[in-house]
């Protein structure tokens, strides 16, 4: 483990060039994710012209020149190794897991555990990271004063998670104020403890309760699950998990898809 703290020191840490005194919004992708780009995009836009950063966890050449042309990139040049495979986790946290997620979850956590190490790729004073199946429905401006708290951070509490957990949240929605010591302790233990942790969330969750911190609590309906009644009052809807996936892929037809997003790469959509 030292060798990859060593390695990977100075992506969990704040950054520390180009920042902006500006609010601004936080996304990433690795290859496997950036089909959900373009819908996200095409959601937001209707409702928000906040700046946007994109952090590629390693994405197509294709992708990343069409981050660029909306947004500042900004290249994680960190490998999946640091992620403990399944077969070096322990049996009954399998099933847990599995039990939560599917069987299908695993090649998340790939992407899962380097979210902490993108949120403090932000440049801005004031940041909300979104998940990209998130559905925004509405302007996100005034979130921001959300995170004006003694925690700095707003989260939601995770409705549908381990019932182990006493009290879980879910960081598919984060506003967050920049130079948080806690953001990077979430970075520093989800490299370091993954082998223990379903994803970055209940790394999150687990610090807030050894912490025993307050946080500001995001009302449910900026990050309203999946899995709940169908509320109209939701202004971001999260299409979590593989199902959630595929209602996406469902709304995606090919000819919105290409004119909407300039984006036709065949092999995306998977």
């Amino acid at each position: 483990m030292k060798s990859q703290k060593k390695l990977y020191a100075a992506y969990r840490k704040w950054r520390s060039f180009g920042l902006l005194e500006e609010d601004g919004i936080v996304v990433g992708a690795d290859l496997t994710q950036e089909w959900l780009l373009p819908w996200w995009w095409n959601h937001y836009q209707r409702f928000n012209s906040l700046a946007v950063t994109f952090v590629d966890f390693g994405m197509s050449l294709a992708m990343r020149t069409w981050c660029q042309e909306r947004g500042e990139l900004i290249r994680l040049l960190v490998a999946d190794i640091f992620v403990t495979d399944k077969q070096e986790i322990d049996a009954p946290l399998i099933q847990q897991w599995e039990d939560i997620h599917g069987r299908k979850f695993w090649p998340s956590r790939n992407a899962w555990f380097k979210k902490p190490l993108a949120c403090l790729q932000t440049p801005y004073r004031r940041s909300i990271w979104i998940d990209l199946d998130c559905e925004i429905r509405g302007p996100l401006t005034h979130l921001f004063d959300l995170c004006e708290h003694p925690s700095g951070i707003s989260i939601a509490k995770e409705l549908h998670e381990l019932p182990t957990e006493k009290i879980s949240y879910n960081s598919g929605v984060i506003i967050y104020k920049r130079g948080l010591s806690l953001l990077e302790e979430w970075a520093d233990r989800s490299m370091e403890q993954n082998y223990a942790f379903a994803g970055d969330q209940n790394v999150l969750s687990r610090i807030l309760r050894e912490k025993d911190m307050q946080v500001s609590e995001l009302p449910l309906i900026y990050n309203w699950s999946r899995c709940s009644e169908e509320n109209p009052q939701a202004v971001i809807l999260h299409w979590h998990g593989v199902h959630g996936k595929s209602v996406i892929a469902h709304q995606m037809t090919r000819a919105n898809w290409e004119s909407l997003s300039g984006y036709t790469d065949d092999d995306s959509i998977g």
